[in-house]
């Protein structure tokens, strides 16, 4: 496919200001997207001064990445200017620091200050695998307890304030950097939260002892004990999901009993005072801000209420006064700081009133454990939200900002929607209450409470916000969830936010992209709410009614060692390699992942228990694929593929010279696609059962790639050739239309189609009279292929190579093709049609359209101005990225290899154009356009960069233009293509890729001079 359908640049391109009296300086920088580029200029001239040749020549593309390149800029250049020689030393040294210190400026800027203030943080980020890891307490602990050893400073509230600053730079750095999911940072920062109010309660407490002893009373046998006291958690830092700049919701209890009469104060006094002191610690502001803004108001009583509550009193006011919406706000509550057991104490008793356990099963509202309170709390909580936001937000209404946590489908519709299905579900489901938004969905999604697409829409939209919050919060490090109206501001936001929408929802238009999610969940919230809501009276009219669920284990919620205990029973020789094997911290925190996620039903978990060779087989999938290990923790029952995976070898061998095999026809279609299409389940089950075969089909295959290092062509071709199976078989479930030809054209045209990437088609149908029948057949295609269903998707489609693009009609007839490749058809549409093969459907038709591109490769081959547009084509994408280095588009990569043979084999009218990148190259030279040597050099050039590209796709999860940024992704990168193509970089892989842009370059200007 000879042109990259990325949008990143074009969101960069859109916001770059223009100036036509630039000086020789700000030409120089022009591809960075500077608001004020002749100010910037000039700073970066004198910054670089500063720097050593390698630092300096790196920092424009180190800016050009930055959603702020002026903030990053200026924070940057003071930060050179403002530290010591040691600091320049070290970021000359280590430039990783100068991208980290980038990258923090561009993004944050009360953190950037942050970094100014306290540079020696930048010799942390050096040490092994510190961005790797997310922080536990213990480790915060200690991090802690070594700051305040080393400090001077006496005022508690500014020193924890300080910490709390200096430890998001970390974290921040990994979130930006895409190290760690959302869960894993916001559970990172909540963390953080637990550490800093022990730490603020345990000098508190000191205080108090000090001036009162300490609070006692009088057990069951008159002996005078220690009274405990505990925080809890709510909200946002309960359900372990804090953001950078959230409020903290608390409560604080303490135990029951009767007192000395010998004590100073009582009790209730004396821990009302403590939670004066523990709050005024937390929130007083500082030159550092505040620890926390604290909110109590959802303690019993509220503002009423005293700022401390005995355990039994708290439960008499949940199980008598409070309002049901007070109940619901439990759901995230869980033990913060203070003394755990108290804490999981007043938790175990308060939940059956949370979750209606207690509640007359007769009754309509609960019925058969159905708790129909629940959604009435929803829809008044939901509608008094309303009227708040309407009335304090009237004066930012109007200038149609938007608020992506209080507006209809944003954030707080999501976890409302959830709590309120977690409520009516959970007093017969204990094993749906859990705190966090993200896994209370995995479980109502498990559990069939919300289909696979709700699921899907749902999750992916509050990870989507949730993102948006945090750049929005990082900005200046205040409390906002409405997005900017000055136009700097929403396009540095909308840069920041690249790659965090998938492809249905690419952000073009970040306000659009925002409005088009809360849309989409507000519809599913008003579905679901009304749907349940109805429920009532079908419950009450259905004496038969009955809420089932599986069998409940309650593992997901274990600890790692409960976990492994658990494991020693059950798979003792599994036990036995997992506590011995040595695990990087990585595929350690995977692999528990996946057990977590097997632990969930009793079903999964057999499967792992079943298998034990299967999970040890894995190990090395969780090492080095972020791709196989998110299809294996989504889905542990897929362990079973690992087990059925036997070793293969490679049907076509790398590394050839000077004889290249010309692939024939595929092999034998899949039998087990066939079936799902002719067999006599119902459409749902189909599309289910065909996506589950076909991830069954990639695990197997991406998975054997690693364990045998199988040659990237073969491994593109197994792709391939289980992407054409769905293709059929979703042809056969919409019922073989006549008439219709389905072809392939980009990768899955060369049979190099690759792990995420989409399958580009073209629907052909035989006459003008079949076109609205066979339009209909080739969207129910798509949609067999592309809809998001509970199962997930097959594969995107991307029908947009049609004559015409977007704007051309879904189908083509052969008169339709015969008047374009004539009359319309450009240059690189002709060199893109080189892939053209038929996929599924009419053979006799297929056949008909490959003869009439033969008459378009004819037309292009008698053009004299045929070579001056292939390069004008290929220099122009090589603008694509801008600055940046891409494998397909920047000079030398993949496109020149592709654009230099789709011209020889068209401009010379070799027969078969058809083939990989290989095939091509040695067709050429079979023909004498090409020298053996040139033609091996290109081989060997198209092996590497067709390596490496599927490599870091396996790697990383995602499609990438260049290496992964992260050390871990990256190594495993040069690691894995080393061993699949028998190669050794010995002055790294990105030197060695360079070099090979070079030499594919030398060649390209050769032969198309």
């Amino acid at each position: 496919q000879p042109f990259d359908k990325s949008k990143r640049q074009e969101t960069r391109r859109r916001f770059r200001p223009s100036s036509d009296n630039l000086n020789s300086v700000t030409d120089r920088v022009a591809g960075i997207a500077f608001q004020n580029p002749e100010t910037s200029a000039s700073i970066l001239s004198n910054v670089k001064t500063q720097l050593s040749p390698t630092l300096a020549g790196a920092l424009p593309s180190l800016l050009a990445e930055s959603p702020d390149p002026d903030s990053a800029l200026i924070l940057f250049d003071r930060l050179i200017s403002e530290s010591s020689a040691e600091v320049k030393q070290l970021l000359n040294q280590h430039n990783v620091l100068a991208h980290y210190a980038i990258v923090i400026f561009g993004h944050s800027r009360f953190l950037g200050e942050t970094l100014i203030q306290n540079t020696d943080i930048l010799q942390s980020f050096l040490r092994e695998r510190n961005l790797d890891l997310s922080f536990s307490a213990t480790h915060f602990q200690e991090s802690l307890s070594r700051f305040r050893a080393l400090s001077f400073e006496t005022d508690v509230s500014l020193l924890l304030a300080r910490f709390k600053r200096r430890e998001y730079l970390r974290i921040m750095l990994r979130d930006v950097l895409k190290i760690a999911p959302l869960a894993e940072t916001t559970a990172e920062i909540s963390t953080l939260a637990d550490v800093l109010i022990e730490e603020a309660l345990r000098d508190a407490a000191s205080a108090l002892q000090r001036r009162y002893g300490t609070a006692q009373h009088l057990d069951a046998e008159g002996r005078l004990v220690d009274t405990r006291f505990s925080v809890l958690a709510l909200g946002k830092l309960g359900g372990n999901e804090l953001n950078y700049s959230s409020d903290v919701d608390l409560m604080y209890i303490f135990g029951d009993g009767p007192e000395s009469p010998e004590a100073p104060v009582s009790n209730l006094e004396y821990f009302i005072r403590l939670s004066q002191y523990l709050t005024d610690t937390l929130s007083r502001v500082t030159n550092e801000g505040p620890v926390f803004r604290i909110d109590l108001r959802l303690r019993p009583l509220g503002n009423e209420g005293e700022l401390a509550i005995s355990i039994e009193a708290a439960l008499r006011y949940y199980a008598l006064t409070a309002h049901d919406w007070e109940r619901q706000a439990l759901i995230k509550l869980r033990p913060s700081a203070g003394d755990i057991s108290l804490a999981r104490e007043f938790i175990r008793r308060v939940q059956p009133l949370v979750y209606g356990d207690d509640k007359d099963q007769s009754s309509p509202e609960s019925t058969k454990g159905f708790n129909f309170a629940a959604i009435k709390t929803a829809l008044v909580a939901r509608e008094k939200l309303d009227k708040k936001r309407r009335r304090s937000s009237a004066h930012t209404a109007s200038s149609g900002t938007i608020d992506v946590k209080l507006d209809h489908g944003g954030i707080r519709d999501i976890e409302f929607l959830v709590q309120c299905l977690q409520r009516a579900y959970g007093g017969s489901e204990s094993w749906l209450r859990s705190g966090g938004t993200l896994f209370s969905l995995q479980k109502l999604h498990d559990k069939r409470h919300i289909s696979g697409r709700e699921f899907h829409e749902l999750t992916s939209a509050y990870e989507f916000l949730r993102h948006l919050e945090h750049r929005l919060q990082l900005r200046q490090g205040q409390q906002t969830h409405r997005l900017p109206l000055t136009h700097p501001e929403l396009s540095a936001l909308q840069i920041s936010m690249e790659g965090y929408a998938p492809q249905e929802y690419e952000i073009t238009d970040l306000a659009a992209t925002v409005r088009r999610r809360m849309a989409a969940v507000a519809e599913i919230y008003q579905q679901v709410i009304y749907q349940q809501q109805s429920r009532i009276q079908i419950a009450s009219s259905d004496a038969g009614f009955q809420l089932e669920s599986e069998p409940e284990t309650n593992g997901a919620d274990q600890s790692n060692q409960q976990i492994l205990e658990r494991l020693a029973q059950d798979a003792p020789e599994l036990h036995q390699v997992l506590v011995r094997e040595h695990l990087s911290a990585h595929a350690r925190r995977k692999l528990f992942r996946f057990l977590s996620s097997a632990f969930m039903t009793s079903r999964r978990y057999a499967e792992v228990a079943r298998n034990p060779h299967a999970v040890i087989r894995a190990l090395a999938l969780f090492e080095c694929s972020d791709y196989l290990s998110d299809i294996l923790i989504r889905h542990p029952e897929e362990i079973v593929t690992l087990a059925d995976t036997g070793e293969t070898v490679p049907r076509v061998p790398s590394g050839l010279l000077f004889a290249g095999p010309l692939r024939g026809g595929r092999a034998a279609p899949d039998p087990a696609f066939e079936y799902i299409a002719q067999s006599d389940n119902s459409h749902g089950q189909k599309l289910a059962l065909l996506r589950k075969q076909f991830r069954h089909t990639i695990l197997a295959t991406s998975s054997r790639d690693i364990a045998t290092l199988c040659g990237v062509y073969e491994s593109l071709d197994s792709i391939s050739a289980a992407a054409e199976d769905a293709i059929a078989a979703a042809v056969t479930i919409v019922g073989n239309p006549e008439g219709l030809a389905v072809m392939a054209v980009g990768r899955l045209g060369s049979r190099e189609l690759d792990v995420l990437s989409d399958a580009d088609l073209l629907f052909v149908g035989e006459n003008e009279k079949s076109r609205q029948r066979l339009t209909k057949a080739a969207q129910d295609i798509m949609q067999v292929l592309s809809a998001y269903t509970q199962d997930g998707m097959v594969f995107p489609v991307d029908a947009r190579l049609r004559p015409r693009g977007g704007a051309g009609e879904l189908i083509v007839t052969p008169a339709q093709l015969e008047t374009y490749f004539e009359q319309e058809a450009q240059p690189w549409e002709a060199l893109m049609y080189t892939k053209l093969r038929l996929v599924a459907g009419s053979q006799d038709l297929g056949e008909q359209v490959m003869r009439l591109a033969d008459m378009l490769f004819q037309r292009y081959a008698k053009d004299a101005d045929f070579l001056g547009a292939v390069r004008a084509m290929r220099a122009k994408l090589e603008t694509t990225n801008g600055s940046e280095r891409s494998f397909k588009t920047s000079p030398g990569g993949t496109y020149d290899i592709d654009f230099l043979t789709g011209y020889l084999v068209i401009k010379n009218e070799i027969r078969n154009k058809q083939g990989s990148l290989r095939d091509r190259v040695w067709k050429c030279a079979a023909a004498g356009l090409l020298e053996n040597s040139d033609a091996a050099r290109l081989d060997h050039a198209a092996e590497l960069l067709r390596t490496v590209e599927h490599v870091v796709r396996l790697s990383v999860g995602r499609t990438q233009t260049w290496l992964p940024a992260i050390e871990h992704a990256r190594q495993t990168t040069e690691n894995l293509t080393s061993q699949i193509i028998d190669r050794r970089f010995g002055e790294g892989l990105e030197t060695e890729l360079l070099s090979t842009f070079a030499y594919v370059r030398d060649v390209y200007n050769r032969l198309l001079a």
